[in-house]
């Protein structure tokens, strides 16, 4: 379980790095003596056999910005949705969703966009609700972000989605259960480690109100501060993303929108989805430990955080 914790070099920029200072409180002295303070609290969990390695737990510091406490209850959290919805993420791997990759329901951006951020392709109506339910589209997502955060570039700069729901129509939209919206409501707002910096609706139908209503009761405001509808005028994004990256029919100057690329590159990754299949929380009722608190104050005395030193 040790996975080769001492291996990890860190690939960001200079710039970067003074980003993920300033905006997350990582600071490249003490990142190692965080990453432990982290591993320590997991290995006492004895419930929880997940990867310790240094790559892997610092994408859930840096979601949480280097708080100890609240990046492991994020794992905790993490690995009790998945033994909770069992159904989804047995055998969650690309290739058991090629179909929905096939349809084009999701794909990512060649480019990232003027931030540095990876911008998430969303497109529902594309969804053949005849041949495959809800759940293999939310596989199709959830492989698709966690491909996304192994990039330290995006778990710093952060994940845009783009939900665009031109040809969306009743037929899709009635399996949008209160169910359903909680259980996305909790991927991107309390189980996933990543910084969600925008979402952005585009070709609302008439119905969308109804669909949004369902959804909305599960957001925080943080969440909704972050929202973004933009109807039947799609080059509104250029204002968040820039327009360099955007294919024409966002108005931007590339060719139409097409996941193939982003398939064939997901589609390759069965083998690692599978040994991440081999981790997680061997009960689903367990707690953290009492002592990880604790022990995460104790990796803290004589360096308090707050102090330049």
């Amino acid at each position: 379980m040790t996975d080769s914790q001492s291996d990890y070099v860190c690939t960001l920029s200079p710039e970067l790095i003074a980003k993920a200072e300033k905006e997350l409180n990582e600071k490249a002295q003490w990142r190692s003596r965080d990453i432990q303070a982290l591993r320590e609290m997991v290995l006492k969990q004895r419930d929880l056999k997940i990867r310790t390695d240094d790559a892997f737990l610092l994408r859930f510091l840096r979601a949480k910005k280097f708080d100890y406490e609240r990046a492991f209850q994020l794992i905790m959290t993490h690995y009790k949705m998945k033994i909770e919805n069992k159904e989804i993420f047995t055998n969650l791997r690309p290739s058991a969703v090629k179909h929905v990759l096939d349809d084009g329901v999701t794909g990512v951006l060649a480019s990232r966009d003027k931030e540095g951020r990876r911008v998430v392709i969303f497109r529902p109506g594309k969804w053949d609700v005849a041949r495959y339910g809800l759940d293999d589209i939310f596989r199709t997502n959830f492989l698709t972000l966690s491909k996304l955060i192994e990039e330290e570039e995006t778990q710093v700069n952060g994940i845009v989605m783009v939900i665009d729901l031109k040809d969306l129509s009743w037929s899709h939209a009635k399996n949008v259960s209160p169910f359903y919206a909680k259980r996305i409501s909790s991927l991107l707002q309390d189980a996933f480690p990543a910084r969600f910096k925008g979402l952005h609706y585009l070709h609302e139908p008439v119905f969308f109100d109804y669909v949004f209503a369902i959804v909305k009761q599960f957001l925080k405001e943080k969440t909704v501060s972050r929202l973004h509808f933009h109807g039947d005028k799609p080059e509104g994004l250029k204002e968040f993303v820039g327009e360099a990256i955007l294919p024409k029919e966002y108005g931007g100057p590339l060719p139409p929108f097409s996941n193939k690329d982003w398939a064939e590159k997901l589609l390759a990754c069965d083998e690692q989805f599978d040994q991440e299949a081999k981790y997680g929380l061997m009960d689903a009722t367990a707690k953290a430990s009492k002592s990880s608190k604790a022990d995460a104050m104790e990796c803290l005395v004589g360096s308090y955080r707050k102090l330049d030193v």
